[in-house]
Parts: structure tokens; sequence; C-alpha cells
């Protein structure tokens, strides 16, 4: 039961792979979740064991060994997890990528595996590509070229100068993307989209799979310009009056990671003294 399944960051490509970008997400192990029998009288776990009970008696678990997972149910199990909910790293993916892991009746690995993650993911979002849970699965790197055309790959990203700042504030996805989709009913936005955005995301997919930091800021930065100008509803006030100072100064940059709204914003600097002065949680 020592094995954990890490939370997950989209570095890039939110919203855009909606319009046909690809996308590209890491494994975070800075959060991460595991089964538990440790019998403490906390909040945490009650809610995991009334969470996962609400999964079984609820859900179409036909995929699942359903007698072990009630008797382990009953013996007391829960998932403890230090990663925070509606932060768009992935918290739901890490149980469901546990829950697979450890009950499926017919394990499959690789990317294999993606249909049923989706399907055990959609009771917690309605619908799901399976891709967060895979991540947590897999536990490598994606670039997610289609919703149904997943790569691992191997990144070096330690030394392209990436940082993870914390809003201190939840959100939900839903919203979000609805905002999104309305905006696309504008002709303009849906072309801004997918030609200028859309293509700066490739870009930088590719500077940062190739390790090319100035080429990798460039397109970042732009990204980050085209994100403060169309999708200020995304931008959490706490984060606003350095997101322009980035742009203005060109020193750092930040972007959205994931819907936005809150949770995580993802910012690159050119240099360690350029780091603005936020929550910044990672490296």
């Amino acid at each position: 039961m020592l094995k954990s399944f890490p939370a997950k960051v989209l570095l890039f490509g939110e919203y855009t792979i909606l319009s046909g970008s690809s996308a590209l997400a890491i494994p975070f192990q800075k959060f991460s979740g595991s089964w538990s029998f440790e019998l403490t009288h906390s909040s945490e776990r009650e809610n995991s064991r009334k969470h996962l009970l609400n999964f079984l008696n609820n859900h179409d678990c036909q995929d699942l060994d359903v007698e072990k997972f009630r008797a382990e149910l009953d013996r007391g199990l829960w998932f403890q997890s230090s990663i925070p909910q509606g932060y768009g790293i992935g918290s739901s993916g890490a149980l469901v990528a546990a829950v697979y892991d450890h009950f499926a009746k017919n394990k499959v690995e690789g990317f294999a595996a993606q249909k049923t993650l989706a399907h055990l993911e959609s009771f917690f979002h309605g619908s799901s590509s399976g891709l967060d849970p895979l991540v947590s699965y897999l536990q490598k790197p994606l670039k997610i070229i289609s919703p149904t055309q997943v790569e691992i790959v191997e990144p070096d990203i330690s030394k392209l100068g990436l940082f993870l700042v914390n809003t201190h504030r939840p959100r939900q996805t839903g919203p979000l993307v609805s905002i999104y989709k309305e905006k696309l009913k504008d002709s303009n936005f849906k072309s801004g989209c997918s030609n200028i955005l859309g293509g700066d995301v490739n870009s930088a997919i590719e500077y940062t799979l190739s390790a090319n930091k100035e080429k990798l800021f460039h397109h970042f930065w732009h990204i980050s310009k085209f994100q403060w100008d169309y999708f200020q509803e995304m931008i959490p006030d706490a984060v606003k009056e350095d997101w322009r100072k980035g742009l203005d100064q060109g020193d750092f940059a930040l972007k959205l990671c994931g819907a936005g709204g809150g949770g995580l914003i993802l910012g690159m600097s050119k240099n360690e003294s350029s780091l603005p002065g936020l929550d910044i949680i990672w490296p």
C-alpha cells in the first residue's frame, strides 16, 4: 500500500486543446495520494471513505473487483492525499489511477488503460478524456496530440526557468470552460485561439521538449499576452498586477495553468532575480 499517485500539471494546452492544439502534461510529485488503513479520526479520512463508498454504490464499476473493494473499505481503507481539490492538478485523477491500479479486474498497462480510466473518472466530472488519471497512473510526462493520440516524452525542464504560483483560491473548471465556449462564438476570438494562441502553444511545447529556453520564453510571453488580452475572466485578481508587470518588463511572464480562475499559475523567468514576489511553490 506504499505506492503513491502524483498530481499532474498541464504546462501547455489549456483551452487550446479544445481548438486543436497539442498539450503537455507532467506528473507533479510535490502532491500525491496513496491508499491507507491508518485508523485516524480525521475529517479527511471520513470524507475519503464517504466518497469512495458513494463512488462504489453509484457508478458502473464493472471493470473493478467490487467484492475486494468493499472488503477493503470494511477494513478501513481510505485514500490519503495531499493534492488540493479545486486546483486543476488532478486530485480525482490520482484517486482514479489508484482505484484502477489496485482494483481493476483486467488491468492493462500503458495507453490501453485510458479508456477505462476515462470511464471511472466520468463519475467525478460527468465526462472525462482519461488523461489526468493516465498521467498519474503512468507517472510520465505526456504530449497530447489529440484526446486519443498521446505519447510519452522526457522533457528536461529543470533549467528552463519555469515555476508555479499558488493563488490560494480553489475554482471549478466547468463554469470557466463554459465561458471559453461562449467566447468561441466570436469568429475573431475563435480564429485567434486556433491560429495565433494555438501556434504559440505548439511552439512552446516543441521548445520545452528541446530545452531551448530562449525560444520557449518568446512563445511563453506571447501566450501570456494573448491570455491577458482575451482571458481576463480566467486570471485571478491576486496575480493580475504581477502578470501585467511581467509583460511590461519582459524578464518573466505568467500564464494560466489549467482552466485558471484560481489554483496554480505557471510562470517562466529569464533568471532567478526576476522572479515576482508571489507564493512560488515550485521549484
